[in-house]
């Protein structure tokens, strides 16, 4: 079996962890016009590593999946969770979050939550996400999505 590892970020791989974050998001059949605005807006970037929770999940020693918790109790926001295109359906996206939710709890977080790209809403709702409400999308005029979010109370 190949070994796994979640991790924190390191500010030199952000340039990396974005290009990862637009592979995935190039797997859904987006067009050309939303993959030019995507490029612009999704990042991660250094002061992100260092401001925020980054963690990489890591398979056999490749970066094969990313994600940002921003922690302000008693919310945390998860602003990004990226897996790989190969990767995906091989279960980092649920230890990255898995690893995310352990995190935010300790740090007093009672729920976490967040923009949902509509191909991935039901990968959160096997999670345990519901939806709260919706999100539209300055950037992209008449593009909404949905608002999820976990709770972290124990039982």
């Amino acid at each position: 079996m190949t070994e796994t590892l979640v991790r924190p970020a390191r500010p030199d791989e952000a340039e990396a962890l974005s290009a990862l974050a637009l592979r995935a998001k190039a797997h859904w059949p987006y067009d050309e016009a939303m993959m030019t605005v995507f490029r612009r807006t999704i990042r991660i970037t250094a002061d992100d590593i260092a401001g925020h929770l980054v963690l990489v999940h890591e398979t056999g020693g490749a970066v094969d999946g990313v994600g940002v918790l921003v922690a302000h109790c008693p919310d945390a926001e998860l602003e990004h969770l990226w897996v790989d295109p190969p990767a995906i359906g091989r279960g980092v996206g649920s230890r990255l979050f898995a690893a995310f939710a352990e995190e935010a709890r300790r740090l007093g977080a009672r729920r976490i939550a967040l923009n949902s790209d509509p191909y991935a809403e039901a990968f959160y709702r096997r999670l345990g996400a519901v939806r709260i409400g919706d999100h539209p999308v300055t950037e992209i005029p008449g593009r909404v999505l949905p608002r999820l979010a976990f709770s972290l109370d124990p039982g």
